[in-house]
């Protein structure tokens, strides 16, 4: 599989950095005898080999944990909107990077408990407090409600989209909306090409009519 490589790169021109450059390999199946790596960090998104992101949702968790300990020494000497700056620049700029990749993950809810805890440090409350109120008063939308809105997104900004009409010629009830691929592996309908056209088809004609910067 090296040599492979090596010959792909050199027949497109390309020089390889064997330094630099991992081997891993991308299976739903046990990895017995496998030589390279199991996981690889690529544009700041560790890629694990069964594409669970338990790897890359411990990296984030670290670098929220030292956001949260930061926000919680800059709390008593700085104003609230100061603050609230320097939870989207500490911890909401992790949350967000690449979410479509990895926000299905089983992980997901262990950063959601760590944001809670920045905005009750946002909002002056105590460990146990309930932050409900503090999301919408400061204006933070919550994990799983970021991770839904950047599937709708991603939709939206695709064109040539296949809705129901396009296929037949019936006056149904669900004529306008999209058609959900069909994915025989439960495993393959993580990603955003299946839940983001179940969430956008959920929601009303009006909405789904909006513009990009609307919606």
């Amino acid at each position: 599989a090296q040599s492979e490589a090596e010959l792909w790169f050199c027949t497109n021109s390309l020089l390889l950095n064997k330094d630099k450059t991992q081997r891993v390999m991308f299976t739903m199946r046990s990895l017995n005898g496998w030589d390279g790596v199991n996981e690889a960090k690529f544009l700041g998104v560790t890629l694990d080999s069964r594409l669970q992101w338990g790897p890359h949702v411990e990296r984030v968790a670290g670098r929220v944990s030292r956001s949260i300990y930061a926000l919680r020494g800059l709390a008593s000497c700085v104003s609230t909107i100061v603050l609230r700056t320097a939870y989207f620049a500490l911890v909401h700029s992790h949350l967000s990077y690449a979410m479509l990749a990895w926000g299905h993950s089983s992980g997901a809810h262990r950063l959601f408990a760590l944001q809670r805890k920045a905005v009750r440090i946002l909002a002056g409350l105590g460990y146990r407090d309930d932050c409900r109120e503090a999301f919408s008063k400061h204006g933070v939308i919550t994990l799983p409600s970021l991770y839904i809105l950047e599937n709708l997104l991603y939709i939206k900004k695709r064109d040539n989209l296949l809705t129901h009409s396009d296929t037949h010629g019936h006056d149904t009830r669900g004529k306008t909306k999209l058609v959900t691929p069909c994915w025989r592996l439960e495993r393959c309908r993580d990603g955003p090409g299946y839940w983001a056209i179940k969430l956008i088809n959920g929601l009303p004609d009006d909405f789904k009519g909006l513009p990009v910067n609307s919606f």
